[in-house]
């Protein structure tokens, strides 16, 4: 064996190559991609409800808190 071989194994084996398959999308995105169609249907039925306040709340403070922490 010598660093020049075109195959440099103990055998003289061609090296392995792995191929990319594509992805598929797993169980979670797939979830988290409904839940967000889920989402984007209740806001266009129902744009301004007392839940979408909860939620932009829950953001802001989080948001802040954040701010606050660095």
């Amino acid at each position: 064996m010598c660093i020049t071989d075109p195959q440099p194994t103990c055998y003289g084996l061609e090296p392995v190559k792995l191929t990319v398959e594509p992805q598929t999308p797993s169980i979670t995105d797939v979830e988290l991609a409904a839940l967000r169609g889920v989402d984007i249907a209740e806001r266009v039925a129902e744009p301004i409800n007392r839940f979408s306040v909860a939620r932009g709340a829950i953001r802001l403070s989080a948001y802040v808190a954040r701010k606050f922490r660095r």
